[in-house]
């Protein structure tokens, strides 16, 4: 035995020490950085959501989601819930994953309207985290739309509206991954990245939205 060196036995119980404080100290940093941030957002959300309706619930999912139920929404919403989607920065490895896979913080928006839309149209970014297809989902003809961009469009769907709804939340956001237009509820769902920095405030998006759900609701 080297002279100085810690016998060999020892090095397996001090590594597996160092790792569970590592791991333990990066939970405790991740959630404070989600907390962080989640709060960040909602701030941000507040001058957005009166928009949809009079009061909201808040409830945090864990360290990584926080759903806002909205309680009285106005016409042309029946129902609608957002729901702020974080990145699992309390989690290394799922968290490197899921970055490595493109996940970053983002905002869902489900909205049941007053009358049911009258046509499907589905677009996506394939390149969000979102926006992929996934297996088990409604097959069609997907059409490419410019860049990662594609479409599915149902019979009489108004293509139109939909893209120009899409072109103008991506011009005001980070990102729009994923918006989906449908007769079954959810009628409505939009997956966004909020803007950063001095970007548009939430009301300059949660304001199209309700435009887009007025016109489907045929208000």
């Amino acid at each position: 035995m080297v002279r100085g060196m810690p016998p060999l036995e020892a090095l397996g119980p001090s590594t597996a020490i160092g790792l569970i404080l590592f791991v333990m100290l990066w939970f405790a940093l991740g959630t404070q950085r989600n907390v962080s941030k989640g709060n960040k957002l909602l701030r941000w959300l507040q001058h957005g959501l009166p928009i949809v309706g009079r009061r909201t619930t808040i409830r945090w999912l864990g360290s990584s989601a926080i759903e806002l139920g909205i309680v009285e929404p106005h016409a042309p919403f029946r129902e609608a819930t957002v729901v702020v989607v974080l990145e699992p920065r309390d989690v290394p490895l799922l968290w490197t994953f899921a970055r490595s896979r493109g996940r970053r913080d983002f905002v869902i928006i489900r909205a049941n309207l007053v009358r049911a839309p009258a046509f499907t149209m589905d677009m996506r970014d394939l390149s969000g985290w979102t926006g992929r297809r996934e297996k088990g989902e409604a097959e069609g003809e997907w059409h490419d739309s410019g860049g990662r961009t594609v479409a599915l469009a149902g019979p009489g769907a108004d293509e139109a509206l939909i893209r120009g709804a899409w072109d103008r939340l991506s011009g005001l956001t980070s990102g729009v991954w994923r918006l989906t237009v449908q007769p079954v509820v959810p009628h409505l769902e939009v997956h966004f990245r909020p803007p950063l920095g001095d970007g548009a405030g939430s009301e300059r998006i949660v304001g199209p939205i309700r435009d887009l759900a007025a016109k489907l609701a045929g208000e």
